[in-house]
Formats: structure tokens, C-alpha cells, sequence
């Protein structure tokens, strides 16, 4: 069941064969101009695909070309990056990464730009809509497309059941989880990203179980992104941790690498 204060919004002849196909998926009103009653609003506009937030008068879109992901790629650290290290990105070992919780698809694009193949879980169809639209685009440039191309696919399901479906022999090295960040009531300072993601996605009932589920289905490590100073996932104790400056990734072994001892 979507809340009524959700729209999508086809101003774009081109695009109106695929805004149906979403207005049927989600149930939500299909209209053909912005209209402000709606608190979200999933905007098929000039070639592309945007999240309105009427409110904070700020719409979202996935980006893979320009901006802070761009510049993230060219000037991020490369594999000193703690992300990288957290998954266990090193010379002759690069891993396949399962990123259960897509989100705006920022950290897989860091990734899958280092050389790791992955795979983007996304339970919302209108943000698997966003990524799958920003991934489109980021095609058309020469700069991103051969990631985009070669490095990620996107897939439209709920992560838990994601897992359970993988066969042993399709089982990822590494399952990565960035599960929704707690509001923080004192702070007005929440970037509008995150206030509309927040606002758009229904926190999962039980982000533990995702941490459970992954540490029975990874083959060699589960990633878990947190705030630096927060307790683990379901105060589930990490093998060990990754960090930078506001972030923490704790790390969940699962499997020793052949080579580890090697290394």
C-alpha cells in the first residue's frame, strides 16, 4: 500500500510508455502535470527521471556523469578508499560485490569503478526506476558507460529474498549493506537527499534479519555501512572495521580467502 501523497508526473511524450508501466507496478496516480498536493512526486521530465519533493522544493535524480560521483572517481583515493579496503579490494583481489540496498546506487558506482562486478538489490520500484534511468544516461557518456555497461546490474526485488533464491554457485564474495541512517531529531542539518529517500522508503521492519541473512549467504565477507559512532547492526559484533571520517564499515568474515595467509 503507497501513500496517497505520492504522484508520478509524465510531462514527456517519450517517456509516457514507461511512466504507465510504473503507474501500474506501484499503483500510484499517473498525471500529467506537477501538482503540489502531492508531497513526492516521480517526475518523467526532459529526458529524464527526478524525485520531487514539493516541500523542500527539491527534486533528486540518480547522476553517473557529473558532480560529486564524477569527481569521487577521478580524485576519491582510488583503493585506499576505506570502502574499497572494507570489501577487501587489493592487488589480484577484486570481488564481486551484492549491494543489498541500492539507495541512490552512490558506493556500487565507486566500486564497480575499481574494477568489482556488482549486483544492486532495490525493494522500490521508484527508486530501482531513478538508478535504472541514471544507469540509461550514464551510458551515453564515454566517461561512465563502460562501468555501467560492463560492472553493474540492477535488479527490482526484496534483498532477503534475493538472497535465499542464489545458488551455491552463484553466491556473491562479498554482500554489502547500507541500511537507512536514523533520523536525527536535534539536527536540521540532514542533507535533502536523505530527507527525501527517508520520507520516500519505509524503514525496513527488521534491518538485523538483512545482516543474518547476507552472513548466510556471502562467500567470503559481509560489509556493513554505519555512522562512525553507532553500535553494529542488531549489536551483531564485527570481525573487524574499516574507517573514515564520519562513516565506519564493519567488516564480517564468512570465509578465509585461499590465498589470505599469502598475502
Amino acid at each position: 500500500m503507497h501513500s496517497p501523497s505520492i504522484c508520478i508526473v509524465c510531462c514527456d511524450r517519450a517517456s509516457k510508455t514507461q511512466a504507465e508501466a510504473l503507474a501500474r507496478q506501484t499503483g500510484l496516480p499517473l498525471l500529467s502535470e506537477k501538482n503540489d498536493d502531492f508531497l513526492l512526486q516521480v517526475c518523467f521530465d526532459q529526458d529524464r527521471v527526478s524525485l520531487l519533493d514539493s516541500t523542500l522544493n527539491t527534486a533528486i535524480e540518480v547522476d553517473f556523469v557529473a558532480g560529486t560521483l564524477a569527481h569521487r572517481q577521478q580524485y576519491g583515493g582510488g583503493r585506499g578508499q576505506a570502502i574499497a579496503k572494507a570489501v577487501g579490494l587489493k592487488r589480484g583481489s577484486t570481488p564481486g560485490v551484492l549491494d543489498i540496498t541500492a539507495g541512490l546506487g552512490r558506493d556500487a558506482y565507486v566500486l564497480a569503478g575499481l574494477g568489482c562486478r556488482l549486483t544492486l538489490v532495490e525493494r522500490s520500484a521508484v527508486l530501482h526506476a531513478l538508478i535504472q534511468d541514471g544507469i540509461r544516461r550514464g551510458r551515453e557518456h564515454a566517461a561512465s558507460a563502460v562501468v555501467l555497461q560492463n560492472f553493474i546490474k540492477l535488479v527490482n526485488a526484496d534483498s532477503i529474498s534475493y538472497m535465499e533464491s542464489l545458488e551455491r554457485n552463484h553466491r556473491p564474495d562479498v554482500i554489502y549493506i547500507d541500511p537507512m541512517y536514523p533520523v536525527r531529531k536535534k539536527s536540521a542539518r540532514v542533507k535533502k537527499d536523505m530527507q527525501i529517500l527517508q520520507r520516500l522508503l519505509s524503514p525496513s521492519p527488521n534491518p538485523e534479519q538483512l545482516l543474518i541473512t547476507a552472513l548466510a549467504y556471502a562467500n567470503e565477507r559481509v560489509v556493513v555501512k554505519r555512522p562512525r559512532h553507532a553500535s553494529p547492526l542488531g549489536n551483531i559484533k564485527p570481525n573487524t572495521d574499516i574507517r573514515s571520517r564520519k562513516t565506519r564499515y564493519d567488516v564480517y568474515l564468512t570465509r578465509p580467502r585461499p590465498d589470505s595467509s599469502s598475502k
